[in-house]
């Protein structure tokens, strides 16, 4: 049956069996001896009358200024009865259809109210007035007794159905639920208003030097150069995001420009650099993030291969200088980039530029004074 939720309640703030505006307590559930699995149910609070003090309870069987706690309220002409609890509530389930009348009794309290036209498969909620021998209806109200659910249809998706309130045990067991309710095969989602299961996620995709690297041995970097990763993170579900942290299992500082929420579809990007070293690299970024339900995350690895430079390599790139030699001529040679500041130095230059020496004069292309 569905589940009702109630609120305890005070002696002055009267309500039916569900959460009333501005009242406080914890929540509690009735108890109920149903002696069948389909029918009505009627469920209620009764407010103990005009009890004003605990001498008066004592004697009336009610508890003060509040609930006739231990009171019995049974179906006339079945066997269905339940307890009210210490908040004065309770809730009797397989009512048959018709004209019911309900007994209120409790030591010397014994008093009944009628419900007229019961119909099949209702829910009724009432607030009852017991005093001694006496019982008034205050508040009743009636609904179908149904209840919609999100339907498992067994291939993933979901559609609307109503059932009846004695149904849906069976039918939440195989994996239906409410509107609003979270998914059973997926907790981090809940149902929306069309059965559709929604809720937060995110993604992040990594990359080293420009390359979606998933897969071993990605780029080849040289040792000692440079090292850029970016790291985009999208949101890909359909919640609000916040505190959203990105980080990476080798220590590399993440920087995602103070960015820390993400709405429904957006991307950031967050970058990390760092220095080749030698041999086999792999790191793995992590994306977590907050939702109104809980918290998500996400991993994607990257890799590269460290390159040692060969001996020439090491010197760094080549540059072609006309080179002066010890009788006043050039040839053109080539060095390193490294050793080009010492070749200027000593009277060196390209092909094309002025040539030191001479001045108005320039480099031909065989290194030729013009």
């Amino acid at each position: 049956m569905l589940p009702i939720t109630r609120t305890l309640l005070s002696a002055s703030c009267l309500a039916l069996a569900t959460v009333a505006a501005g009242c406080g307590g914890g929540s509690v559930a009735g108890p109920s001896a149903p002696s069948a699995s389909t029918g009505s149910t009627i469920a209620g609070t009764v407010n103990g009358g005009n009890v004003a003090s605990a001498a008066t309870a004592v004697t009336t069987g009610l508890t003060a200024l509040g609930a006739p706690s231990g009171m019995t309220v049974t179906v006339a002409g079945t066997n269905l009865s339940a307890a009210v609890d210490t908040a004065g509530q309770f809730e009797i389930v397989g009512v048959p259809s018709g004209g019911v009348q309900l007994t209120f009794t409790y030591a010397n309290v014994s008093a009944t109210v009628r419900l007229a036209d019961v119909g099949q498969s209702e829910v009724i909620r009432i607030k009852v007035n017991v005093n001694g021998t006496t019982a008034t209806i205050l508040d009743e109200v009636r609904s179908t007794g149904k209840v919609s659910l999100c339907h498992s249809t067994g291939n993933g998706s979901y559609q609307l159905i109503d059932v009846s309130v004695s149904a849906e045990p069976a039918h939440r067991a195989h994996g239906d639920g409410a509107v609003g309710d979270p998914v059973p095969a997926d907790l981090t989602k809940v149902f929306d208003r069309d059965c559709r299961p929604v809720g937060a996620d995110v993604g992040i995709k990594k990359s080293t030097n420009g390359e979606d690297a998933d897969d071993a041995p990605g780029p080849t970097v040289t040792v000692g150069s440079p090292v850029t990763w970016r790291y985009v993170v999208t949101n890909t579900g359909t919640m609000s995001l916040t505190g959203v942290v990105v980080t990476d299992d080798r220590g590399v500082a993440v920087n995602c420009a103070g960015q820390t929420t993400l709405a429904v579809g957006q991307s950031m990007t967050c970058t990390g650099t760092g220095v080749a070293t030698a041999g086999q690299y792999r790191n793995v970024g992590t994306v977590t993030a907050a939702w109104s339900g809980g918290r998500v995350s996400d991993t994607d690895a990257s890799h590269y291969f460290g390159q040692v430079p060969t001996p020439d390599e090491q010197d760094g790139p080549k540059v072609q200088l006309c080179h002066r030699t010890g009788n006043g001529s050039y040839h053109l040679i080539e060095i390193s980039v490294n050793a080009e500041p010492a070749h200027r130095a000593h009277g060196d230059a390209k092909v094309g530029e002025a040539v030191p020496a001479f001045p108005g004069k320039v480099f031909g292309a065989d290194c030729s004074v013009r």
